[in-house]
Parts: C-alpha cells; sequence; structure tokens
C-alpha cells in the first residue's frame, strides 16, 4: 500500500481505541475543535456551511484526521472502546469512481475550531484515478458552491523531497507545480503550471503544536525497520522480488534514520512549490520542491479560479529513497517504490497525526 493505492475507504474509519496517542489539548493551553450537529438529510444533500474546507485523502489520513479534529482528546480516551463513528457521506452530482466502485466525492463531518467553522472531508476523487483531473475539479467545486469557504486546505501524506525532511516531518505551503503524465490529465493543458496562493497561514501556535508531535523513533527503531523490511521483501506487493538482495543499511538514510526521528517539526515553505504528479514518484536524491504528493496543485488551480486562498499540509509520510547503497550498488526503481510503500504502510497514520496536528495549528492561530 502507497499513497497511490490508499484512495479508496468502503467502511468507517477507526475511532476508539486507537493506536494513536490521546490529543492533550490542555498541555498546550488549547481546546479541542468542537464537533457541529448537522441535520444530515442524506449524501445528494448540500454540504453545510463553513468557512474552510480542508480535504484529506487516503485511509491513513483520514484516520488521523479523525483522531486529531474528533475523536483523539483525552476526554474522547474515556469514551467506550466500541465507539463506532460514521462520518456523513457526500455525492451530490457526483459520478462513478468507475474501476473503483460507488459514487465519488466522500465523507465529512464540521467541527468548530474557536470560531472557525471547518468543514472536514475524506475526498475519493483523485488526479491519478478515474475521472482523473475533472473529477478532481469537479469535486472541490461542489464542495465551493454548497460550503462558501473562504479558504481551500489540502492536507495528508507526502513523499520526502531531500533527505532533510525526516519521517513524520511536516511541510506547509501555498505553491504547487503540476506535472503530468496521463494522456486524459494532459488534455487539461496544465502540465508545468505552478499555481500560488497568495496568503499564508500564521505559525504563532506551531511550537505548541508540535510539543504534541509524535516522534517516529518511538516505533521507527531500527529493529522494527528491519521487520518492515522483512515483511515487504515476504509479500506479494509489485517490487518485492527486486527488494530481495538489499539490507537495511543498504537503504539506510538521514532521512529514515532512527537518530533522527526524535523531534519532528514543520516547515514553513511559503513560496516553495511542491510537486503534483499523476504517477507515483519518489525522490532519489535531493530536490528543490517542498514535498511531492498527487493531488494539490490541481485543488490549488481549481481553488484560485473560484477565487479562494489555499494551502497544502503534507507530512513526510515515506522519505527520499537513495539510487543506490553506500556501497554503489544501484538499487532498481522497483526496489525503492516498494521500499517506500512499507514505510507507508507502516507508519503513514502515525506521520498524518502530526500532520493533522499542525494543520490545526495554522487554523486555531
Amino acid at each position: 500500500m502507497s499513497r497511490f493505492t490508499d484512495i479508496r475507504v468502503q467502511t468507517p474509519v477507526r475511532t476508539q481505541p486507537s493506536l494513536l496517542p490521546p490529543v492533550d489539548w490542555a498541555a498546550i493551553g488549547a481546546k479541542a475543535p468542537a464537533p457541529v450537529n448537522l441535520k444530515y438529510e442524506g449524501p445528494s444533500a448540500p454540504l453545510p456551511a463553513a468557512d474552510i474546507v480542508m480535504f484529506t485523502w487516503t485511509s491513513a489520513e483520514w484516520w488521523a484526521m479523525d483522531h486529531v479534529f474528533l475523536h483523539g482528546s483525552v476526554e474522547s480516551e474515556k469514551e467506550s472502546s466500541t465507539l463506532i463513528h460514521k462520518w456523513l457521506q457526500y455525492s451530490k452530482g457526483a459520478p462513478s469512481g468507475t474501476t473503483q466502485g460507488g459514487l465519488l466525492w466522500g465523507y465529512y463531518q464540521l467541527v468548530d475550531i474557536q470560531g472557525t467553522r471547518v468543514l472536514l472531508m475524506k475526498a475519493d476523487a483523485h488526479l491519478a484515478h478515474p475521472p482523473y483531473i475533472t473529477g478532481l475539479e469537479d469535486m472541490v467545486l461542489a464542495a465551493v458552491a454548497d460550503a462558501r469557504p473562504k479558504r481551500i486546505y489540502s492536507i495528508g501524506t507526502a513523499g520526502g523531497a531531500a533527505v532533510a525532511q525526516r519521517l513524520g516531518d511536516v511541510a506547509i505551503t501555498n505553491s504547487g507545480l503540476l506535472k503530468l503524465d496521463m494522456t486524459t490529465n494532459l488534455a487539461s493543458g496544465l502540465n508545468g503550471e505552478t499555481f500560488t496562493s497568495n496568503w499564508f497561514p500564521s505559525f504563532s501556535l506551531m511550537a505548541k503544536a508540535q510539543q504534541l508531535f509524535f516522534p517516529l523513533n518511538r516505533l521507527a527503531t531500527e529493529a522494527a525497520l528491519e521487520s518492515v523490511l522483512t515483511a515487504a521483501k515476504n509479500s506479494k506487493h509489485e517490487g518485492a522480488k527486486e527488494l530481495q538482495p538489499f539490507s537495511l543499511s543498504d537503504l539506510m538514510n538521514a532521512a529514515i534514520d532512527p537518530a533522527n526521528l526524535g523531534s519532528p517539526k514543520a516547515v514553513n515553505f511559503q513560496g516553495t512549490p511542491l510537486l503534483t504528479t499523476d504517477f507515483y514518484y519518489i525522490a532519489d536524491s535531493d530536490t528543490a520542491y517542498a514535498c511531492l504528493e498527487m493531488d494539490d496543485a490541481a485543488v490549488g488551480h481549481t481553488a484560485a479560479g473560484a477565487g479562494l486562498d489555499f494551502v497544502f499540509v503534507r507530512n513526510i509520510s515515506d522519505t527520499l529513497v537513495p539510487a543506490e547503497s553506500p556501497s554503489k550498488q544501484a538499487i532498481p526503481a522497483e526496489a525503492r517504490d516498494a521500499w517506500s510503500s512499507a514505510i507507508y504502510e507502516a507508519y503513514g497514520g502515525f506521520t498524518s497525526y502530526n500532520g493533522a496536528l499542525a494543520a490545526w495549528a495554522t487554523v486555531a492561530a
């Protein structure tokens, strides 16, 4: 499983009990987001009004969003461990996901963060999956038409764009460059275009939010990484065969070294574009991008066309994977992809926890 394949969720997100740590809002002098009661009238009904629409994408990201914004506070942990929370489906005017089954758009909830109403949405339309860029744009426009927000957020997992980006760090930017490969998407004429918002959020609460970040060295120990690698080699996933010759020392770099994972941080990349692709791309050496992901520049293009500000909050869920081992043995692309996917599958929910907290900090500031 990777950022590319972890796209559609047909069951409710996990709630209690959670593997994620409870959010101790009181420890940073903050209050948990307050759920807003809604009269739900079905998936074809309009979305409620909101100041911000905040999209997230994969199941790992959705789990973390639910935890941080709805059910992961210290107080919520006291609730019954059998709590089942179903988000509200939204498919007004949505097409079928074709090969994925069911109608698109996604699931939502509404929360209040210090007087700002935030519509949380697990999005089911994606740049790299049918109906591709038109479906993604139509989903954003549908949410904008109903909720009438002032700003659009896209939050979630990303690939590291440089070795200095460590597992669990968060990149925040207001700019995205679109790099397209699929014929359907190339027809949009947007390939190579960069979209930048004139607005950028305050970081005044980020230091407090970082106090609650999950240090990935608690889980990604050397022994644990060895186990992740062994499981990846023994899996039926693509690239498992190509991964066989390589040891953890061949794949290790500063971005994944447990010694560097104890203090995850959110980094201000204002004006520096992230790279949005419609294919799974991981870096093998340092790039100039804020991070690497698969939707945001198209979301920014659509938001800008609607006259809205936008920002992208992306957690580093899979880090840069070198193209060669320390002994100069070439690491094939298939092996690199398999290792990247294994890291995402093992730790993507925990890195997404940091990303959701960072997003909260920019809204609450």
